[in-house]
């Protein structure tokens, strides 16, 4: 049962609707591509007025406005903390939309509303008590809604003076699928690209810079990846696909689940398949060094005429 002190908490958060507004900018578009070394929108290469932001590339948009004196101690910010002890904060998956007839283009004057959609109670989980909270991001312009993405954080207590103990995976994909992609990148993430994600998207979690903190508070091998990279990095391969077999498909949906972290300077792949018995979903997933499932996610295709 979750404790009351954080049903009173939540009671209080779904009442809050937290309104935001940006800009389609072209310098933070270009500054993605060159993060993610995009074939296009790299080096001094910005997009036009009107050019449509590829899927995920959102994500470089509606960063945390705030000063550090009101960010967590380990550098989040806390929109949607629950109350301590659960201050460890991991991203955990979560699910994305797109409206097809109203793309999000270079340009246009957005605004972003969040709302705490439910928590979840896990209690005793690998690293004890664990809640998630699942919070609703709808970005839209003039026109109406353009992307709906919900978040899903995962918040637990200080850490035992310990290495985490490693679980044996279960079976997320079967071997067939994985051996059989139909397309994959490998890539080996970077201190560089790291700091370069962080500072596009103002992220200050320490987790993913600080190796002392990561390795002492967190208990993790080293610093960790991005969540959202991780889901742009599966976004990105999946649209350059698309484009590739035929230009009139386009990424309608997506959820998707983080695993098991990905390590800093650690080789990775990334890979999807469309699948046997839905031609019009696709598996997409991240491989860590050891070749397990780090991150798995199911995106819906639709087709345009």
């Amino acid at each position: 049962m979750i404790p009351s002190f954080v049903q009173d908490w939540q009671q209080t958060k779904q009442r809050v609707r937290l309104v935001e507004k940006d800009t389609i900018d072209a310098s933070s578009f270009n500054l993605m591509g060159n993060s993610l070394n995009d074939p296009i929108y790299h080096h001094d290469h910005l997009p036009t007025t009107g050019t449509e932001l590829p899927p995920g590339w959102h994500l470089a948009y509606f960063p945390p406005r705030c000063p550090e004196q009101d960010l967590s101690k380990d550098g989040y910010e806390q929109d949607w903390k629950p109350p301590s002890p659960f201050d460890h904060r991991m991203w955990a998956g979560g699910k994305l939309r797109w409206n097809q007839k109203n793309r999000l283009r270079v340009g246009q004057d957005v605004t972003m509303t969040s709302q705490l959609k439910r928590l979840d109670w896990h209690p005793g989980g690998q690293r004890g008590d664990t809640l998630f909270t699942w919070v609703d991001k709808t970005i839209g312009n003039k026109d109406g809604w353009a992307v709906v993405e919900t978040r899903c954080w995962a918040f637990v207590k200080d850490q035992p003076d310990k290495p985490l103990e490693k679980k044996k995976q279960k079976q997320i994909l079967n071997q067939n699928i994985l051996d059989h992609p139909d397309f994959t990148f490998s890539w080996t993430p970077s201190p560089i690209m790291l700091f370069r994600f962080s500072a596009l998207t103002f992220n200050s979690h320490l987790i993913h810079y600080d190796q002392q903190y990561s390795k002492e508070v967190e208990r993790q091998q080293d610093c960790l990846v991005h969540g959202p990279l991780s889901l742009t990095w599966m976004l990105d391969s999946l649209h350059r696909h698309l484009k590739k077999v035929d230009t009139n498909k386009y990424i309608e949906s997506l959820e998707y689940r983080c695993y098991r972290p990905l390590i800093v300077r650690q080789p990775l792949v990334v890979a999807g398949k469309q699948q046997a018995e839905n031609p019009g979903d696709f598996d997409l997933w991240v491989l860590d060094a050891q070749g397990n499932v780090a991150v798995h996610g199911v995106a819906s295709v639709g087709f345009s005429m």
